[in-house]
C-alpha cells in the first residue's frame, strides 16, 4: 500500500495593469493569485489542488506545509475521510486558524483525490458516483463589473458569441447604479439570456426594497451574497419578501456552517468552492445536504483550471447541479495555460475531463513567470453617490 511520501504548496501571482483591473463590490483586483499544492506518494505519482489564497497567499502556502502537512506524512493517501477527520481534529475543531485551516484542507483534499484517481485510474467524477455528463455554464468570475453601460453591452454581446446563454454581473455599487447597469443588459439583450447578480455582500437591509425592486423588474435569475455571511437573519428575511433566488456559500467554510444557513432557509442555491469549503470529500457531504432542504448547487468557481476541472467533476457526480461558474476574465493564465491542452467551456457547456483524477495534465513550467506576491489581490475602492457612465 502506497503512503505519501511529501506535500508542497506554492504561491504564485499575476499582477495586472491598470487596464485589465476590475472594480467591483470587493474593490480592485490588482492582481490574480494561485495556490498550488502538490501531494506526492512514494512512488513519485503526484496529485494537484488548490487551496483559495484567502487573500494571503504566501501566508497560505506556509500553512499548508509547515502547519497541516506534517501531520499526514506516511498516511494512506486513499483514507480521504480519515485524513479530512485527522485534520479537523487537530486544526478545525480547536486551536486552529479556522477558515484559513479550512482553505489549506480544502487545497489538499482535492489534490488526493487527484491522486487517489490516478492510483485507480479513474476520473473524479466516477468515484464520486456520477457519470460524464454536460453542465450548463455561466459567464462569471472577474468580469462585467462596475463599467459604463456600452462597455457591459460589448462584453456581453462577446460572451453570446462564445454561446453562453448566461451571465453573472457584478452589483454592490449602489442600488441606483446596479438598477441602471442591470436594466441596461435586460433591455438589451431581451429575457433569453439568464442573468445573476453577485452582491458580494455589499447590500444592508436599508437597501433591500430598491434591490429587489430592480431584481424583480429584470427578472434576475439568482441575487448572490447581499449580505455578510453570518447575516442569516437578513438572508430568511429577504426571503421572504422576493421570490428571487437568493444564493450564497462561497464564504462558508464546512458543512456545519451550511447545515445552519440551511436550516435557516436562508438560499435557494447553494455555491460552496471547492477550495475553501473543505474539498471534495466535503463538498459532496454539502451538497447532499442541500438536496435534503431541496437546495441547488451552482459551485463557486475559484481561481485556476484545477478549481474550474473540480467543480466539473462535481456536477457531474449530482442531480442538482444547475450551472457552472466559467470565469471569462481577460487575463487569467492560471485559467488558460496552467492545463495542457487546455481545458474549459465549449458551446456554453463544461463537460469533466475523462482520464484519471481530475483528467488534466499541470504545465507547471509556466508558473515560472509568475512569482508570489504578498498581500491582498482586492484592494479597496472609493464610491461616490453620483451617477456613473
Amino acid at each position: 500500500m502506497t503512503r505519501i511520501s511529501h506535500i508542497t504548496a506554492t504561491a504564485y501571482s499575476c499582477p495586472f495593469d491598470k487596464q485589465h483591473q476590475l472594480a467591483f463590490g470587493l474593490g480592485s483586483n490588482v492582481k490574480r493569485d494561485v495556490v498550488l499544492v502538490r501531494v506526492t506518494s512514494e512512488e513519485g505519482l503526484v496529485g494537484y489542488g488548490e487551496s483559495h489564497h484567502g487573500q494571503h497567499p504566501t501566508a497560505m502556502a506556509e500553512i499548508i506545509e509547515r502547519g497541516l502537512a506534517p501531520l499526514l506524512i506516511d498516511c494512506d493517501p486513499l483514507d480521504n475521510e480519515g485524513i479530512w477527520e485527522r485534520i479537523n481534529r487537530q486544526q478545525l475543531v480547536t486551536h486552529g486558524l479556522g477558515a484559513a485551516s479550512m482553505m489549506a484542507l480544502s487545497g489538499i483534499d482535492m489534490a488526493l483525490w487527484d491522486l487517489k484517481g490516478k492510483l485507480l485510474d479513474q476520473p473524479i467524477y466516477r468515484l464520486l458516483g456520477g457519470t460524464r455528463k454536460k453542465t450548463r455554464a455561466y459567464a462569471g468570475g472577474l468580469a462585467l463589473g462596475f463599467l459604463p453601460p456600452d462597455t457591459l453591452q460589448a462584453e456581453v454581446a462577446d460572451l453570446l458569441q462564445q454561446g453562453y446563454t448566461a451571465i453573472k454581473m457584478r452589483v454592490g455599487d449602489t442600488p441606483a447604479r446596479d438598477a441602471m447597469r442591470v436594466g441596461h443588459i435586460r433591455q438589451t439583450f431581451g429575457d433569453d439570456l439568464d442573468i445573476a447578480v453577485d452582491a458580494a455582500t455589499r447590500y444592508s437591509l436599508g437597501d433591500i426594497p430598491e434591490v429587489i425592486r430592480y431584481c424583480e423588474d429584470n427578472r434576475v435569475y439568482w441575487l448572490e451574497e447581499p449580505f455578510t455571511p453570518d447575516n442569516l437573519e437578513a438572508y430568511a428575511e429577504l426571503r421572504k419578501r422576493t421570490a428571487i433566488p437568493i444564493a450564497a456559500g462561497e464564504n462558508h467554510y464546512g458543512r456545519y456552517a451550511f447545515r445552519s444557513l440551511f436550516e435557516a432557509r436562508a438560499i435557494s442555491i447553494c455555491q460552496a468552492d471547492l477550495s475553501k469549503s473543505g474539498g471534495f470529500t466535503e463538498l459532496k457531504k454539502i451538497a447532499d445536504m442541500a438536496s435534503a432542504f431541496h437546495i441547488a448547487m451552482a459551485p463557486h468557481t475559484s481561481h485556476s483550471v484545477l478549481s474550474a476541472a473540480g467543480n466539473a467533476h462535481l456536477l457531474a457526480a449530482i442531480p442538482h447541479g444547475i450551472l457552472f461558474e466559467a470565469d471569462v476574465a481577460k487575463v487569467n493564465p492560471f485559467r488558460t495555460e496552467l492545463a495542457q491542452p487546455p481545458f474549459g467551456v465549449v458551446d456554453g457547456h463544461i463537460e469533466p475531463p475523462h482520464g484519471p483524477g481530475l483528467g488534466i495534465q499541470i504545465d507547471e513550467t509556466m508558473l515560472e513567470r509568475y512569482p508570489a506576491i504578498a498581500g491582498p489581490c482586492y484592494l479597496p475602492i472609493e464610491r461616490s453617490a453620483g451617477p456613473t457612465g
